[in-house]
């Protein structure tokens, strides 16, 4: 048989994409319809059996450079995949690549007809990611495990375990579908454009201090803003998992803004690159007042 495009499929069913704040919520559909039509109801989700539905070629395994995947051509459902990525990390970026199909059927119809927006840039990434994430960590059984197994780094083990994810992106699912209040911070060694400056001002070399890099905050996160290149003094557990290369699990003070938070943490150290970074998620437990 031949190769059925699921990008066009879906539109046909469930119509075009008119306005971003519902792209969410699009892409999570998009996800449902791949499983249901490839009657993949249990996890963890055979995307090689969703490729056969489909008629689509298996992806190929490229040398490809700065990139994890691309789609090459969507009218022939070609998906290139980085060959030396691990496993779990293939199957995400395979699924994103599944959601390039989506707004590539999306963009084509835009062509045709005037009045359908086109979706490029990095919300376009930022949705295909999403819809990834959907596609191999159901929301349905996803948050029933959460509740089962509640929200810890020793639970995201367990579950990326479970649904063939990586470590990090299931993590990040956690914060989009656990309840109460959690934010999943990434650290490392960085020197301010405040103290670079003043560095080139008087010639003293600036120290780098560590810094909030990235965080995802659940939605009931109870701890106020986290602003990015906040910088931490010891004591800290995250300074110290940053030096002593062990994990922690602590109880402490953090300032992001003025009020002090007390959050219970858990802190993993993540050598990447030249850089010592710390991934932490924070809990917290009640406001210093």
């Amino acid at each position: 048989m031949a190769y059925r495009h699921p990008g066009q499929l879906f539109i046909e069913q469930h119509g075009s994409l008119q306005d971003r704040h519902r792209a969410v919520d699009y892409v999570t559909r998009y996800a449902d319809f791949l499983r249901q039509e490839a009657q993949l109801h249990t996890p963890p989700i055979d995307l090689d059996t969703l490729y056969r539905h489909f008629h689509m070629p298996t992806p190929y395994r490229a040398p490809l450079v700065d990139q994890q995947g691309i789609l090459v051509d969507g009218e022939a459902g070609l998906i290139l995949i980085k060959e030396d990525d691990p496993r779990a990390r293939q199957r995400f970026t395979e699924g994103h690549e599944l959601m390039e199909l989506l707004f590539d059927a999306h963009n084509q119809l835009a062509t045709a007809q005037a009045d359908v927006p086109t979706w490029q840039g990095p919300k376009k990434e930022q949705w295909c990611d999403r819809g990834s994430a959907e596609l191999l960590m159901p929301h349905t059984s996803f948050s029933m495990s959460l509740m089962e197994l509640g929200i810890s780094l020793k639970t995201a083990r367990t579950l990326s375990q479970h649904y063939r994810t990586s470590f990090m992106s299931t993590l990040l699912h956690m914060m989009e579908y656990g309840t109460g209040s959690h934010a999943v911070v990434m650290w490392r060694w960085a020197v301010s454009q405040k103290d670079q400056k003043e560095s080139d001002r008087t010639g003293a070399p600036a120290k780098p201090k560590m810094r909030v890099w990235w965080c995802k905050c659940s939605k009931d996160w109870a701890g106020g803003f986290i602003p990015k290149n906040k910088s931490i003094s010891r004591p800290s557990c995250i300074i110290d998992t940053a030096m002593r290369q062990q994990s922690q699990h602590v109880v402490e003070q953090f300032t992001f803004e003025k009020m002090p938070i007390t959050c219970r943490a858990e802190t993993l150290p993540l050598p990447m690159a030249a850089n010592v970074c710390v991934l932490s998620l924070l809990h917290t437990e009640l406001r210093t007042r």
